[in-house]
């Protein structure tokens, strides 16, 4: 009877391991299945991290019960060798240099239409926390700023973010592709602020999304040292998450009752969008490849590293934070649920670059400012146009 149930147990522990194996294996497909055709790779790229980690303590497990076993996990745990080298980064920690040392300095930004991280609506009458983040921008003094859900408020006057910007930080240069919104002139979108002089700005358009809108891109032509780059800011659909998701997604959390209704509406909702992230990455993916300069790309993808929109989009260029960051790299702290707040994984936020460009270093920071963290890279930069 116990060697029975001695063998019934390895059996299961096998089909459990095989199940997980199989799930971790698709995962590690997801960047290159489109989600226009496979719906589910949306939901795999969320699941790599843990996956991996289950995997692994599997391996673990069959080295102390039946060794020869671990080889299959081992060798399982091979095939997401790419897969994790977009997850962490390995370098060390070390100080980022406030002196940029003649480097090329961008930050990206979403910063929620300057919303307070405990609050969820928007009021002009708190500027407070556009303070916060000013605060930011001239302790790190970028030369370049890439926003996203960035808002103009012409009823400030000289505080409207826009005119702060240009006027008082010395940013003279803007392209803000803005949509307006409620009934005073406030207008939001993409922005990118620079001090370099530029030869070139413009906006491009998504195709319309039967979800909502993504914000327009924004590019800039600028001018550094003898050469011309092109700055693209980028926003991918947003998954429009309200309290009515948030709450489905708690009460899954914390094994309570749940609609079922709610949840198809919510497992819907993020299929859609995922399907947008393909098609948007893809568009602006494109609108990349007929740039004549060289490119940085900096935004909020709304989706993971191991992601066809991550894939897409990062194509050959270098992920700043995987040349000189440090660990997981989670760029978003949800407001709303408590669930995703917790989540060590949501690296959402880039900065790539072409191979012209060398990383100096990275960092990430603002915490509780805004439910992004702002991200950092500086570059040196070898001479481009002939």
């Amino acid at each position: 009877m116990i060697k029975f149930i001695k063998l019934f147990s390895v059996r299961l522990l096998m089909l459990f391991n095989i199940i997980a194996a199989l799930l971790f294996v698709a995962c590690c497909l997801a960047p290159r299945m489109h989600p226009k055709d496979w719906w589910f790779t949306g939901f795999l790229g969320l699941f790599f991290p843990y996956l991996f980690v289950l995997v692994f303590l599997f391996f673990i497990l069959w080295l102390f019960i039946r060794p020869s076993i671990s080889i299959f996990s081992l060798f399982v745990l091979l095939a997401g060798i790419i897969p994790f080298s977009v997850h962490y980064s390995f370098h060390l920690n070390s100080d980022f240099t406030i002196d940029k040392h003649e480097s090329l300095r961008v930050m990206s930004w979403n910063v929620r239409h300057f919303v307070p991280f405990d609050e969820y609506f928007f009021n002009e009458n708190k500027v407070e926390n556009q303070r916060l983040v000013f605060d930011q921008i001239k302790k790190y003094n970028p030369d370049i700023i890439c926003f996203q859900e960035f808002i103009s408020i012409p009823s400030l006057g000289k505080s409207n973010p826009i005119s702060y910007l240009r006027h008082d930080l010395g940013y003279k240069y803007v392209q803000f592709s803005g949509e307006n919104i409620y009934d005073g002139g406030e207008k939001t979108g993409i922005a990118i602020f620079s001090r370099l002089p530029i030869v070139n700005k413009g906006e491009i358009s998504f195709p319309v999304s039967t979800e909502g809108s993504a914000e327009n891109t924004a590019f800039l032509d600028v001018k550094y040292q003898q050469d011309t780059l092109r700055i693209y800011s980028v926003h991918l659909q947003s998954f429009g998450f309200g309290n009515r998701e948030y709450k489905v997604i708690d009460e899954l959390n914390k094994d309570e009752g749940y609609d079922k209704t709610e949840s198809i509406h919510l497992l819907k909702k993020m299929r859609n969008t995922f399907y947008w992230h393909g098609v948007q990455s893809d568009f602006i993916s494109n609108e990349i490849k007929k740039s004549p300069y060289p490119v940085i790309l900096a935004g909020d993808f709304n989706d993971v590293p191991n992601s066809y929109a991550y894939a897409a989009l990062k194509g050959d260029m270098k992920d700043g934070f995987l040349e000189k960051g440090s660990g997981i790299g989670a760029t978003f702290t949800s407001a709303t649920s408590s669930f995703l707040r917790i989540l060590p994984t949501l690296r959402i936020d880039y900065i790539f670059s072409d191979k012209i460009f060398t990383p100096v270093q990275f960092i990430k920071g603002g915490k509780g400012i805004s439910d992004h963290a702002f991200l950092i890279s500086d570059y040196s930069f070898s001479h481009a146009n002939n």
